[in-house]
């Protein structure tokens, strides 16, 4: 009886030593998971961060634009001026820089400093029209949307 006891120890003793290495197989899968969950969580926090620095850029240069752009706007309107003070006329001034009469006119209005008391005759489309700044230079064929 002896051998039967040993036999069941050293059975036993193998399937121990059987579910301990499937334990250790199982712990170390577990460990590369989360190794592998620790990477992909910190690219995606590497990602957000990188979208959120595009996005702070990108409005930066907006802004840089729109301030570059109402300048050349305004040194566009004042050379504008500049012609119509030297005696060109509307007409000869839309001829020379292919714009329409309108939008000279237009050009022209932006120039004039705007009082700051007195009231709009024809109200709010007025004001709302002299506070847009003016472009530069337009084609003939952005005059619709100079209009509106």
């Amino acid at each position: 009886m002896a051998s039967s006891h040993t036999s069941t120890i050293s059975a036993r003793d193998r399937a121990r030593a059987a579910n301990a290495a499937r334990l250790a197989e199982e712990q170390e899968r577990l460990k590369k998971v989360e190794d592998d969950l620790v990477r992909f969580f910190k690219a995606q926090e590497l990602r957000e961060k990188i979208s959120g620095d595009a996005r702070v850029r990108i409005e930066r240069i907006r802004e840089e634009t729109d301030t570059k752009i109402a300048d050349a706007d305004r040194s566009g309107a004042a050379a504008i001026a500049d012609l119509k003070s030297r005696g060109e006329t509307v007409a000869s001034i839309a001829q020379l820089t292919g714009l329409t009469t309108t939008e000279v006119n237009k050009l022209l209005r932006s120039t004039k400093p705007k009082p700051k008391s007195e009231k709009s005759p024809t109200g709010k489309a007025a004001s709302k029209a002299d506070s847009t700044p003016a472009p530069a230079s337009t084609s003939s064929t952005d005059s619709a949307a100079l209009a509106s």
